[in-house]
């Protein structure tokens, strides 16, 4: 679990599955992937050439919105 926290505290990549919002609020620069686990299914997200994404690698995970903080 501390190893998640670390990854959490470095991509801050959190999922609020009232608002179906994926945030991202990265301490590091440029373009990352991180694991990302749900209720309802698990994969990667990140930033990408600049723009946000998930890959759903297993169940589901409704997104309505990414929010990028800096």
């Amino acid at each position: 679990m501390s190893s998640y926290a670390l990854l959490q505290g470095l991509t801050g990549a959190r999922y609020d599955a009232v608002t179906k919002t994926l945030h991202l609020r990265p301490k590091i620069k440029g373009d990352f992937r991180v694991f990302l686990a749900t209720a309802g299914g698990y994969g990667t997200a990140g930033i990408r050439k600049g723009k946000p994404f998930l890959e759903v690698k297993s169940g589901s995970i409704e997104i309505k919105k990414i929010e990028i903080q800096k």
